[in-house]
């Protein structure tokens, strides 16, 4: 018995040795991979080394990651593990449940009574120093909410509507709350959110342009308005690559096209560049597919339609707004977006500026709560 236990591990210690030598091997042979696709993220490099970054861990915990990054078919090793998991039975993965009929869906935290109050507290600044304009305010729950028949069974995620309605009861008196879970809710037996993204669809973007219409009163356009045309049917998103989940159904991407022509003039602030379209289409072949709309997010974006109507609309937004402004051109002279993850300038000033007259606040209700950037909205 005791030959056989050291036979064992003389075998376990020869297999170890071996996997070392593949690894190193592969790593000097092959290039090492600076993106990865499937995961939609930057992958770790090799370290430098230094004494220093060693007496601190921080070379030895890069080169855990560079190898584990670097490892020989990472990729393939990636669905094996997926596979694997799915014949198992689980259901949740990274932060991400596996739902029903392969919907991913981000898991929703409690957020802190300190993280509400800081935000509404920001909100209220904001407006007291804009009393003059419009302000409308669209909090959007995320698929875990509005999806949540599709859930697993054992899932039990904080309610997102008890939160929607905390911020819709202390939002000032000044900000008009558009409630859209109820026009989202209505038709969640549609395709208005994505599976494999945590986006909500362009359907699902236009009932809330049609919500918001009602509320502005801005007589909102109907489906048959828009030429509405498939971009790909090959997307795989956020929540795909954040999970490791494999083998799922791709998403479609559909475009939302006036049937009358525009004449539209769209500057982002940090190219200085100006393009006649909305749409970035050469991102259709990339892995973020999207970022078709806006090409991703940008600190401004300011879109002239051409209309004379003078009315004039900010946007305060995250990339939910990216596949939803385009309903909106046709009702606007001119509309400016704002990410405010990355945008440094006084808004009020802008508002003086640019005699803005109407602004919408636009978040979904993840990012809203995770993101500390909305803070940002009272300077």
């Amino acid at each position: 018995m005791d030959s056989l236990n050291k036979l064992y591990k003389n075998i376990l210690g020869i297999v170890f040795i071996g996997c070392l030598i593949l690894v190193f091997s592969y790593n000097i042979i092959v290039p090492q991979r600076k993106f990865s696709e499937s995961e939609n993220r930057v992958l770790q490099q090799k370290p430098k080394f230094s004494l220093s970054k060693l007496l601190k861990g921080k070379y030895t915990s890069d080169y855990e990651k560079y190898v584990a990054d670097q490892f020989p078919f990472r990729d393939f090793w990636i669905g094996v593990k997926s596979t694997s998991e799915k014949l198992i039975g689980k259901k949740d993965n990274n932060g991400v449940y596996l739902g029903k009929d392969d919907y991913l869906f981000q898991m929703f935290n409690k957020p802190s009574e300190e993280s509400l109050k800081s935000r509404i507290e920001s909100i209220n600044t904001f407006s007291s120093k804009n009393k003059e304009i419009n302000k409308y305010f669209m909090l959007i729950p995320n698929s875990i909410k509005v999806l949540e028949d599709k859930l697993p069974n054992f899932a039990s995620p904080e309610d997102q509507k008890v939160y929607i309605d905390k911020v819709k009861n202390l939002l000032p008196s000044d900000i008009k709350f558009v409630d859209v879970y109820s026009s989202l809710k209505n038709k969640s037996d549609e395709y208005i959110y994505y599976r494999t993204d945590h986006h909500w669809t362009t359907k699902g973007a236009y009932y809330a342009y049609r919500t918001l219409g009602e509320a502005m009163n801005l007589s909102p356009k109907n489906e048959e308005n828009f030429n509405i045309t498939k971009a790909t049917d090959s997307f795989y998103g956020s929540m795909y690559s954040k999970s490791g989940f494999r083998n799922l159904k791709p998403d479609d991407i559909y475009l939302y096209l006036p049937k009358e022509e525009e004449n539209l003039k769209v500057f982002y602030s940090d190219k200085n560049e100006t393009f006649n379209s909305l749409y970035t289409m050469d991102n259709i072949s990339k892995k973020d597919k999207y970022t078709v709309f806006f090409d991703g997010n940008h600190p401004l974006v300011k879109i002239s339609t051409g209309l004379d109507n003078g009315k004039k609309l900010l946007i305060l937004k995250d990339s939910y707004a990216n596949s939803f402004v385009p309903f909106l051109t046709e009702h606007f002279s001119e509309i400016y977006m704002i990410d405010l993850r990355f945008y440094n300038e006084d808004l009020s000033t802008l508002i003086q500026d640019n005699s803005i007259d109407n602004v919408l606040i636009l978040y979904n209700v993840n990012t809203f709560f995770e993101d500390n950037s909305i803070n940002n909205i009272k300077f």
